[in-house]
């Protein structure tokens, strides 16, 4: 047996193994290298070896992608700062260039816009968002 073959099934395991090691996204690109492998081990050419990875690839990225999506929670319980901007919470703390604010449940990072400067316990408004960190304007 030729060294290509091995190599890529040896690789395409190791990918595998790693994948279940850290938290990255590389499940298809080892099961493209172990299928590319065994096809080419049995003698089929370079390029039907090839497309047939493609394929194996796309289907485990198909079928990997529902269960990751289906396993992962959100960190922020399923709110995303983009859907932040308009609410309005309440400042719990006051730090040296930013704000704490108590906003549906969670707390924020927030930076102050405008003249007025809110205190603990004013109500504030999301009026934009940077990254993050909220751009919160007092009512």
């Amino acid at each position: 047996m030729e060294a290509l073959p091995i190599s890529l099934l040896i690789l395409g395991l190791l990918v595998i193994a790693l994948d279940m090691m850290v938290t990255a996204f590389i499940t298809p690109i080892g099961i493209a290298m172990v299928v590319m492998g065994l096809l080419m081990g049995f003698g089929v050419s370079f390029t039907e070896s090839f497309v047939a990875a493609l394929i194996a690839a796309v289907i485990s990225y198909i079928i990997v992608g529902r269960y990751v999506r289906n396993d992962v929670q959100d960190a922020g319980k399923g709110k995303y700062t983009f859907e932040l901007k308009g609410k309005r919470g309440k400042v719990v703390e006051i730090g040296k260039d930013h704000y704490i604010v108590e906003l549906e449940g969670d707390r924020w990072i927030a930076l102050a816009e405008g003249d007025e400067k809110p205190g603990i316990g004013d109500t504030v408004e999301v009026v934009n968002v940077d990254g993050v960190k909220l751009m919160v304007r007092k009512v």
